[in-house]
């Protein structure tokens, strides 16, 4: 590879598969031969084992990952009520903002690895504080980024919107992927075909219910 990739993973949503998702990425480059690292800078909801917090969806990407690094190193801002992270860290009384996010990221984010994956928390907006979202931390690290669309009644709506702000915030937009979450929803199939017509973004991949996201995704195509 040229060039290490970094990627950023978010979602229209929460509870959309974008753990799923990106365990599949780590997976599907690990299959041809890169080597990978998952980050997941913040993250709510996190259990304590051993009296320390520890995030199920960073131990997902510590698993599917080639390097292994630290809790710590990729999870850095960790916290126990499953709530917005930025009122989970007014709680904790700990700052959380782009410039602390990036301090201790740093050996994490500049890792020699070929593909590092770094995972959002919730969707494009979710708040850091009173005025930086997880965008602004995308934006200052010119990642790029990849969608997760959740495929589920008042998806397409979402999707637009957020590819919207992410569009006028001049984020590096890779594509998106098409998870189908619901697989009670009827007329899955016009419902991404409408968003592959009115979506300015390729279509990365569609994962039906129950798929390996490894199996699916084209990853070599995107080196």
């Amino acid at each position: 590879m040229k060039k290490q990739l970094k990627l950023f993973i978010t979602g229209t949503d929460t509870n959309i598969g974008k753990t799923y998702v990106s365990a599949g990425i780590l997976t599907a480059f690990n299959n041809i031969g890169c080597s990978t690292l998952g980050i997941k800078p913040v993250a709510s909801g996190c259990e304590r084992m051993n009296d320390e917090l520890r995030s199920q969806d960073t131990m997902t990407l510590m698993q599917h990952a080639s390097i292994k690094l630290d809790h710590d190193d990729i999870t850095p801002f960790a916290f126990e009520p499953p709530i917005a992270p930025h009122i989970a860290a007014q709680e904790a009384g700990r700052i959380l903002s782009v410039t602390a996010i990036n301090e201790k990221i740093r050996h994490a984010l500049h890792y020699p690895a070929d593909v590092s994956v770094i995972e959002g928390a919730g969707g494009w907006h979710v708040p850091l504080n009173h005025s930086e979202t997880m965008a602004d931390f995308v934006i200052a690290n010119q990642l790029e980024v990849i969608l997760v669309i959740g495929i589920r009644l008042g998806c397409i709506n979402h999707s637009l919107l957020t590819c919207q702000a992410m569009h006028s915030e001049g984020a590096k937009i890779k594509g998106w992927i098409a998870n189908c979450v619901d697989p009670e929803m009827r007329n899955i199939n016009e419902n991404i075909e409408t968003l592959k017509e009115w979506l300015p973004i390729p279509c990365l991949g569609v994962i039906p219910h129950g798929s390996r996201a490894e199996e699916v995704l084209d990853v070599e195509g995107w080196l």
